[in-house]
């Protein structure tokens, strides 16, 4: 932040993660905040999804205040779908799916997947390639020698859509029962991980965020130029029933 203000000459705001780590927080998720303020309802239990590199839920009980809100990692969404792409296909990411549709999942890697001490874990929690980075993918290609390649991604991406349905049923579903499930993030464009997510929730509709007049892929961004508007006026915006702070701060450094 401080070259972009820089080369610039425009006040720039990051760095937003360690004010909430500074009060006990893990530093993430930050999307509940603008969850909260653009999807909260009246009338409905919400369930927000990001798929970017990680999967992360906000839980949005109708008509919350923001004490209310809770929200965590439930997993990976695209990292290792995109890991197994670029190694096995030279390509960065499966378009719309169409390697995993056309593969089939397999039973047993699929259950090795899961052997993770991390979807035990009650949230608050995060995380990220210290878990599914590259020591996960080289067990995991190791696990999955001699098996088709297609097979092996669509095997990430069920992995991927059931570890949100477990995460949901095991931490959420008691408390709140959702009426719709909103998702966002690069994963709403593979159009097999949406169909296997709406197989999992049935018969809750999962819709993509554009249903609610917001880009999907745009949502990041609008979300950090709200946090960097917060910071300006003063005002906290962790939210710590999502990363566990022990309570609200402002976040973000602001360089001149």
């Amino acid at each position: 932040p401080s070259t972009i203000a820089k080369l610039t000459g425009i006040p720039t705001v990051g760095d937003f993660r360690t004010a909430d780590m500074a009060v006990g927080g893990q530093g993430a998720p930050l999307v509940p905040f603008l969850d909260y303020i653009l999807f909260r309802s009246k009338k409905k239990n919400r369930l927000l999804l990001n798929l970017g590199g990680i999967a992360n839920i906000t839980v949005l009980p109708k008509n919350c205040s923001i004490g209310e809100v809770t929200a965590f990692d439930t997993g990976p969404a695209n990292m290792i779908i995109d890991a197994l792409m670029k190694k096995l296909y030279g390509k960065p990411f499966d378009r719309a799916g169409r390697v995993a549709q056309s593969g089939t999942v397999i039973p047993g890697l699929l259950s090795w997947m899961y052997h993770q001490d991390y979807f035990e874990c009650r949230p608050p929690k995060s995380t990220g390639r210290e878990l599914f980075g590259e020591h996960f993918m080289s067990k995991l290609f190791e696990k999955s020698a001699g098996k088709r390649n297609k097979d092996v991604v669509a095997t990430a991406t069920e992995f991927t859509a059931r570890s949100v349905r477990d995460q949901y049923l095991r931490f959420v579903h008691r408390k709140v029962h959702v009426d719709e499930l909103i998702v966002s993030g690069g994963g709403v464009h593979n159009k097999t991980l949406m169909v296997m997510l709406r197989r999992h929730f049935s018969p809750v509709p999962v819709l993509p965020v554009e249903h609610l007049g917001v880009s999907s892929d745009a949502k990041e961004a609008i979300l950090f130029a709200i946090l960097a508007n917060e910071t300006i006026a003063e005002r906290p915006s962790n939210v710590p029933g999502a990363t566990g702070a022990k309570k609200p701060v402002i976040l973000g450094k602001i360089c001149l």
